[in-house]
């Protein structure tokens, strides 16, 4: 929507060539600035691919506040308005961590807490996660698996396999079903549909100009790495760009965007790249199963090569500036603070090489390549597929595109030149320059796991014990609750321990979250469970036989023991307190006794007493010794 809006501005708002400028740069710089502006405000963890962080992640890795819903909402918002400017830039890892997040976000709920308590199975989910988003950009779920697995992880479990299958073909089923539903396709369809209505779609001698094609793209892509490495270094160091985004952080996403836009402007040098067309209308457009420099060409075709060429300049100069649009645009546009990915102008330009290659070997050979006696017609089409799979490739240096490629176009022609392309390629790539997302994983200093040292290296001297950490912590069988208390109030950072069958033979068995450990201590030991244990203890007490009873001499204010057997015993009670009864003046005479409502029980400590020996409650002494208590003999 937002680019057809684009071309509106562009075609119909006005016939001047100053207008047309300003309206084919207006969407994409405002669209651009608001991307940053909402991703900085809202969730700063959402720019970039995404990809690295994920790759990281699966490793087991923490990476805090990358999978919150702020960063959903940021990453879905930014995305759609990057996309909608029109950058040339893709949307493949965006797209995995949009799914991440959604599965993150969904084991939080009642229903899949167990999953999401779990370590092991949260990184499960989210590895059937990454196939999800990559299934859903391209319509491809075998591809989408096999690369999620290439990208995310250096070991995968067999386990998830099947997960990654099913979550990947539902998602980019609806995909397909909601491109029929809202833009109209006519029926379920790849994205970028090729047809080669022939019985040999390629000579076996064409299988060296597909091997060329490998070369070419291996090194362009190792050339690719080298320059978006050093950019990317030099737009984080330089202090020109860094005072810059101090002084305001909308100048430099609205530069790069300005000069992008500018650059594409269809009356400038943007004629020369087809820039009115569609990125993805570029892409079919290659895919073409004719040549363009073809004499006999029809009028459906001609209106298509019209889109290639200009008064002055041939389609061989219009696929060179449309991969040196890519190339340049893409390496500047990956810099800006915004959602992006780079996996589909990589593609494009993988596309516009072969295609080059192709019309030039149907140029050389305009009849066909003969092979005993039988005549193969060169398709250019071929040979843009071939690229494209061999460049996105090597710079992700992943075999898993081949599938990609077969799947969005739904050819399996050229399968066997895909697959020796690609190959070739991705050898050149990486012995020349790392990956893409191994890159970014540097650059942004994430853990990551290095490529194994040759067997002569030093380092294979160095044993696991010379730096692994030996003071561990962990539980165990019989552990007592304060141990364990302690442990969890020293190590607040640890999430999950490890659980051993005691301290001496340190077994594995598994592993526990802190949650769970926390709750197990309030379950056993916790407040609630003090206060059932005495309630029940009070229980307990009140059901147990007396060991004494207690008569009550309404002529006495005192109480006595009956089963005492000496006088001294008489003011002796069980809980050592001493019972006074208050005589209340409302009654006439003292004869109710204690047993009446309207006496009041003190009962006060017997320490004061214990010495005294008393002869009986009648005795003159028992007057001093009251008054030395603090007790009024009954006024009648």
């Amino acid at each position: 929507m937002a680019i057809s809006a684009r071309m509106w501005l562009y075609r119909d708002l006005a016939d001047h060539p100053w207008a047309k400028y300003f309206g084919w740069i207006s969407l994409p710089v405002t669209l651009c600035m608001f991307s940053a502006g909402f991703v900085k405000l809202v969730g700063p963890k959402a720019v970039g691919s995404g990809i690295p962080e994920m790759k990281t992640l699966l490793r087991g890795v923490y990476v805090e506040d990358f999978l919150t819903f702020r960063v959903l909402v940021a990453k879905v918002v930014g995305l759609t308005s990057t996309l909608g400017s029109g950058m040339p830039l893709g949307k493949e890892g965006p797209l995995m961590h949009i799914s991440c997040c959604c599965a993150h976000l969904l084991g939080k709920l009642a229903s899949f807490q167990a999953i999401y308590q779990n370590e092991s199975r949260k990184l499960e989910m989210l590895a059937a996660a990454t196939a999800v988003g990559v299934g859903c950009t391209f319509g491809a779920p075998i591809g989408g698996v096999l690369l999620s697995i290439e990208l995310t992880t250096a070991y995968y479990g067999v386990r998830n396999y099947w997960r990654g299958f099913c979550a990947a073909v539902w998602g980019a089923t609806f995909y397909r079903l909601l491109l029929v539903w809202i833009e109209g396709v006519e029926s379920v369809s790849a994205v970028f549909k090729a047809s080669f209505f022939v019985d040999n779609p390629f000579a076996a001698q064409e299988l060296f100009a597909f091997s060329i094609l490998g070369i070419i793209c291996g090194f362009g892509a190792a050339f690719y790495m080298r320059m978006r490495i050093k950019f990317g270094r030099m737009v984080k160091t330089s202090k020109l760009v860094i005072n810059i985004k101090k002084a305001n952080f909308f100048v430099y996403p609205g530069f790069i965007s300005l000069v992008v836009s500018s650059i594409s402007f269809p009356l400038g040098i943007g004629q020369f790249m087809t820039s009115h067309l569609g990125y993805a209308v570029q892409v079919k457009q290659m895919f073409g199963n004719f040549s363009w420099t073809a004499s006999n060409l029809t009028v459906a075709q001609h209106d298509v090569v019209k889109n290639w060429q200009t008064p002055w300049t041939g389609v061989y100069l219009h696929l060179v500036c449309l991969i040196a649009f890519n190339f340049v645009c893409n390496i500047l546009a990956a810099t800006m603070p915004i959602p992006n990915g780079s996996f589909i102008p990589n593609f494009r330009i993988g596309a516009a090489a072969g295609r080059i290659l192709g019309e030039l070997m149907h140029t050389w050979y305009p009849t066909g390549l003969s092979y005993h006696g039988r005549v193969t017609q060169v398709i250019p089409g071929g040979y843009a597929i071939v690229g494209a799979a061999s460049f996105s490739g090597a710079v992700t240096q992943t075999m898993c595109v081949c599938i990609i490629v077969l799947e969005m176009t739904n050819q399996i022609s050229h399968v066997i030149p895909i697959l020796i392309a690609t190959l070739i390629s991705n050898s050149i790539a990486q012995m020349c320059s790392s990956s893409l997302y191994d890159s970014a994983i540097k650059a942004k200093k994430l853990p990551y796991l290095p490529d194994l040292l040759p067997r002569n290296s030093a380092i294979y001297s160095v044993y696991v014990e010379d730096f692994m950490v030996t003071d561990l912590k962990y539980i165990y069988h019989g552990m007592p609750f304060e141990k364990l208390k302690n442990m969890l109030k020293e190590n607040k950072n640890i999430k999950s321990f490890p659980l051993v069958n005691n301290p001496v033979r340190l077994i594995l068995l598994g592993s526990i979250s802190r949650l769970q450990l926390i709750e197990l201590i309030e379950r056993q030991v916790g407040k609630q469970r003090r206060l059932q244990e005495l309630n029940e203890e009070e229980a307990r007490e009140c059901k147990k036989p007396r060991s004494s009873q207690f008569l009550i001499d309404n002529g006495s204010t005192y109480v006595e023991s009956s089963d005492d057997e000496s006088e001294d015993k008489d003011f002796c009670v069980t809980s050592e307190l001493f019972l006074q009864f208050t005589y209340n003046p409302a009654y006439e005479s003292p004869s109710e006794g204690a047993r009446s409502k309207s006496k009041s029980v003190k009962l006060m400590d017997m320490s004061k007493v214990r010495n005294y020996n008393t002869t009986g409650l009648g005795s003159s002494d028992s007057t001093d010794y009251k008054r030395e208590l603090g007790i009024s003999p009954p006024q009648y």
